[in-house]
């Protein structure tokens, strides 16, 4: 890289100026501003290009150059010189001999004979490099009388910056209209000389290396702010509309502003900012249809409330609520042999009620130290959902804790989490009848990164407490990964045995296989084909499945999903003796306010314990589109043939509310 001067014109010259690295003329038609010694090589021999060039090449010595901030002529203002001439370029200045400082941390601060003009103009400082100091002189606003330039010497990793005591006569405000970054200046000066600076001794200076490309760490635009370019950026924002709790008591659900000092009962290191939200939606929904056992017309309400309070960062207490239902029966208006009627079911008993928190966080706050741990615990009426609710999804009455976030080397696995449960009572599962509370479950699950995908593993023992010889082993495992950046496709086993009872007797003893595939298409997000299969063998069971949840194969597809209000029908979900699976295309709207869903279902038993007498196939639709930020508009349609028994089919409409 040639070593660069920043020109100055003299005011008598007429002939274009030769920029550096340029083999052709710029000629700039406007007064001069500044003027631009010549310069003279005084030590060392000529490079043979100097030599070459013209005899008026040989200039005669001038005062030091005084250092001047320099802009590219990238945007010209309109009062650049009239005519700008720069004297030839010497390809190589010779390295005078010096002294370098040995500790270049803070180099000795020099009086400045300058001052700005404006408030608002402030010289560039880089720190530790020179301080300005006010003097008497500095008041003329004026710079003195001298010419200026700065040379870099690239070749030998030197900067050679000229004295700051001298600077152009011309006010600061002309020349600032001209001037803009072309290099960072830095100096050391001392009046009527020359400084030297080694980089590899002082780091500061490394931005000048002749060999760095690197951008300048200064605004190469002019010198001004222009709000209105700033602003733009902000012109199509707008607040984002959002549901907020029904009641927010205490700390405000994302507020904005400066948030009360938290409290410190449960430790300094584990503060307190109590907050009571209520929330939760209201579904109201008409249907009309048929299911396996009669005619299906009726308009069902129903209301769930979550109440949550919030004591630290980490420790909280939960309770749901759903006030017009009794388990599976919905406040609703109903048509009975013709005529209709309307029941009502209400309850105030909570579904779940549990308090979870991190046991690591609550020791650190009593010892007044950082969590030395994370354990996450959780202890009550709880809600346990594991594989998306295929192998459990109920709220029974115990506790469970996790250790999360481990990883093995020894079984390469990048991360992984494991849960540990223990259920003594509110166990709902077909396993062991109606009665909820015969069962007792005890297990644990694990979660694992590893193997190009990622592996869902579950084992519990559920202990009959009536003495029926209902005991058995309920074990899981699931693997789910991507296959040619196309295929998206998880495969889940559950298995279950151990009831000491004859074949026929046994209400949880078989195997359940499940196949979930969907397509990555070329608009992964709003067009998604998929196809899930499934086989069961025997009565496979889930650990506990509330009653409202569905059955098994809940998330085969929207033929085999309840929809937890009208009793709308569906084909058989149990999995015991059946074959089958779903095909369909999910379409989703641009902005993701519309969902659209066509499948086509098919089952078939293939064993004497089945609960259906042949094939069954179902033809299904939902719609649904949020009409606002807080509802929502579904609406439902399916038909079904069953082998043997009557078809079924169905029509209905909901309305959803959030708060």
């Amino acid at each position: 890289m040639q070593r660069r001067i920043v020109p100055q014109a003299d005011e008598t010259t007429s002939q274009p100026m030769v920029m550096p690295g340029r083999t052709d003329t710029t000629e700039y038609n406007s007064a001069p501003v500044f003027q631009m010694p010549a310069v003279e090589t005084v030590q060392g021999p000529q490079s043979p290009e100097l030599q070459a060039q013209e005899p008026q090449a040989q200039l005669k010595p001038q005062k030091p150059p005084t250092f001047l901030p320099t802009l590219p002529p990238k945007r010209k203002p309109s009062h650049l010189p009239s005519t700008v001439k720069q004297a030839p370029i010497p390809t190589r200045l010779p390295t005078p001999a010096v002294t370098l400082p040995s500790s270049p941390a803070r180099l000795p601060a020099k009086e400045l004979n300058f001052e700005a003009p404006t408030p608002d103009f402030k010289l560039w400082q880089p720190p530790g490099i020179f301080e300005p100091k006010p003097s008497e002189r500095s008041k003329q606003n004026h710079f003195p009388e001298q010419d200026s330039g700065m040379i870099i010497d690239g070749e030998s990793d030197l900067m050679l910056a000229p004295p700051l005591s001298s600077i152009n006569s011309k006010p600061i405000s002309e020349i600032m209209q001209v001037a803009a970054w072309e290099e960072s200046p830095r100096a050391d000066s001392t009046a009527n000389s020359f400084s030297l600076v080694d980089r590899s001794v002082c780091p500061s200076m490394s931005w000048a290396h002749a060999d760095d490309f690197s951008a300048t760490p200064l605004p190469v635009e002019p010198w001004f702010h222009d709000t209105d370019t700033e602003q733009t950026v902000y012109d199509d924002k707008h607040p984002v509309p959002t549901q907020r709790p029904l009641i927010v008591w205490g700390r405000k659900f994302y507020g904005s502003g400066i948030t009360p000092p938290s409290e410190t009962w449960l430790g300094k290191t584990n503060l307190v900012q109590q907050q009571l939200y209520l929330y939760g939606d209201y579904r109201t929904a008409i249907a009309t249809g048929r299911d396996d056992a009669a005619r299906l017309d009726n308009w069902a309400s129903r209301l769930n409330l979550d109440l949550d309070y919030r004591i630290t960062a980490t420790e909280r207490f939960h309770a749901f609520f759903g006030p017009l239902n009794r388990a599976t029966q919905f406040n609703r208006l109903e048509r009975v042999d013709g005529d209709w009627e309307y029941q009502t079911f209400y309850n105030l008993n909570p579904v779940t009620a549990y308090f979870e928190g991190d046991a690591g966080a609550l020791l650190g706050g009593a010892a007044g130290t950082p969590s030395p741990f994370e354990l996450p615990i959780t202890a009550g009426l709880v809600p346990l959902v594991f594989q998306n609710g295929i192998w459990m999804e109920d709220a029974v009455s115990g506790f469970a804790f996790a250790i999360p976030a481990r990883h093995s080397r020894l079984l390469n696995w990048a991360n992984f989490d494991a849960t540990f449960f223990a259920v003594f009572d509110q166990i709902n599962s077909p396993a062991f009848g109606a009665d909820n509370h015969a069962g007792q479950a005890f297990g644990s699950a694990l979660f694992i990164d590893a193997y190009d995908g990622y592996i869902e593993t579950g084992y519990a023992y559920l202990n009959d407490r009536e003495g029926l010889g209902r005991d058995y082993h309920n074990m899981t495992a699931s693997y789910t990964r991507r296959y040619f950046d196309r295929i998206s496709n998880s495969v889940r086993i559950i298995t279950n045995m151990g009831q000491d009872l004859p074949k026929a007797d046994r209400t949880a003893d078989g195997t359940l296989l499940l196949i979930e595939n969907s397509l990555v298409s070329h608009e992964p997000l709003t067009f998604v084909p998929y196809f899930n299969l499934f086989a069961g063998w025997g009565r496979p069971q889930s650990v506990a499945r509330a009653g409202i949840a569905g059955g098994v194969l809940r998330n085969t597809g929207i033929n085999f999903e309840i929809d937890g209000l009208n009793g709308y029908p569906t084909l058989d979900a149990t999995g015991a003796d059946t074959a089958g699976g779903s095909i369909g295309i999910d379409l989703i709207g641009d902005d993701l306010d519309r969902q659209l869903l066509l499948e086509a279902s098919y089952l078939t038993a293939h064993g004497d314990r089945a609960f259906v007498s042949g094939d069954q196939f179902a033809l299904g639709t939902r719609y649904q589109v949020a009409i606002s930020h807080r509802s929502i508009i579904r609406f439902d349609t399916m038909y079904g043939w069953e082998q043997g028994d009557n078809n079924i089919y169905g029509t209905r409409l909901e309305y959803r509310w959030k708060f």
